[in-house]
């Protein structure tokens, strides 16, 4: 091989490494974020399900509990 061609291969060579040492960069950086945008959906839902599952609840619930309620009032104001 002549020296150029050996010069050459030694450029690429060298590429590829600073290639790869900023792969593994990215890398470390995108699982990161993956792991953050996990905990934000887990939050997301979660919050959710806090706000929606107390409402959802309070519609079955409390409908018979006003009535009764109402009709207790009612005969207290008429007597």
């Amino acid at each position: 091989m002549s020296e150029s061609n050996k010069a050459g291969l030694e450029k690429i060579e060298e590429l590829l490494n600073e290639t790869s040492k900023s792969n593994a960069e990215v890398l470390k950086g995108v699982k990161e974020i993956k792991k953050y945008m996990r905990w934000q959906n887990i939050w997301s839902s979660l919050r959710f399900f806090l706000i929606a599952v107390p409402l959802i609840l309070g519609f079955i619930y409390l409908p018979p509990l006003i009535k009764d309620a109402l009709q207790y009032y009612k005969s207290l104001l008429l007597n």
